[in-house]
């Protein structure tokens, strides 16, 4: 027989850990001394503290460890429960992998600009949104610029500030053109049937925003010359993470633009749909 700090050496284990184990039931002491209280274990008693420790290095539960041990679960049952932990496990890894590489990225982005202020690239998933909106062709930025500005005054004016919620600019630049495929106008807080004639005879017509389960996000301050430097920022963390682009690009303004802190300085978030690439 072997006092409790005793069989705790042997074991490996600490003699907190076997007083809990007696205390829930899984491993009791062989003897305990009635006078003196001392806790004994036999050197019979490892090959059950072993198989403890062993079920438990498998990830399994203390509650799902002592059916096991009392035989009251079946070899079927408790490969079940180790292909349960298994893909558990296999999940965490693919986390700790994302999570790698996201290092990876913000290590990059240090040894190309000195720090990583401005550029926080995080992913997140987007619901579908109500979304009432024109489709255009721009020829180049100027022309771009005015569209974005008719559709917010305008849409200010007339949507009822209630509904309306964000303006949002959907770049859709899938042809072969010089031109900028643009889909501009506001997401709503709820559903809306009717449309919203703008100055020129445009329309802003309802539909919808697409759900997108990932999206890579940058918030960065209004549309000015700086801005390609956060697109570039956005693509070099797409790239370093394994992930390729899935849809069209989104930019939601954040702030208004036909007030203070204007078009040059509200802040904007940055949408990339991704998927990881193949």
């Amino acid at each position: 027989m072997f006092r409790i700090g005793e069989f705790a050496q042997i074991a490996q284990v600490s003699s907190r850990q076997l007083r809990f184990y007696d205390q829930i039931g899984l491993l009791q002491p062989a003897h305990i001394d009635i006078q003196t209280g001392y806790r004994y274990y036999s050197i019979r008693q490892l090959p059950r503290l072993n198989g403890i420790l062993a079920l438990k290095e498998l990830g399994l539960s203390l509650e799902q460890i002592g059916p096991l041990l009392k035989d009251a679960i079946s070899p079927i049952e408790l490969r079940a429960m180790l292909t349960l932990k298994r893909a558990e496990v296999e999940r965490s890894l693919r986390a700790e992998e994302t999570r790698l590489r996201h290092i990876e990225s913000r290590i990059a982005q240090i040894d190309r600009h000195g720090g990583t202020e401005g550029f926080d690239v995080i992913l997140k998933s987007v619901e579908a949104t109500p979304f009432l909106s024109l489709q255009c062709s721009c020829a180049d930025m100027d022309e771009v610029v005015r569209m974005v500005r008719l559709v917010a005054e305008d849409g200010a004016r007339q949507i009822r500030p209630a509904l309306r919620d964000k303006l949002v600019v959907v770049a859709r630049n899938d042809h072969d053109d010089d031109k900028l495929d643009l889909e501009i106008g506001f997401s709503l807080t709820r559903p809306s049937n009717g449309g919203v004639r703008l100055t020129g005879d445009y329309l802003l017509r309802a539909g919808e925003l697409p759900a997108v389960e990932a999206m890579a996000t940058l918030v960065r301050p209004g549309t000015n010359m700086e801005s390609h430097s956060s697109f570039g920022a956005v693509g070099s963390w797409i790239e370093a993470n394994n992930y390729q682009i899935a849809g069209p690009c989104r930019e939601v303004f954040l702030e208004s633009i036909t007030g203070p802190p204007g078009f040059e300085g509200a802040l904007v978030e940055i949408q990339f749909p991704v998927k990881l690439a193949a």
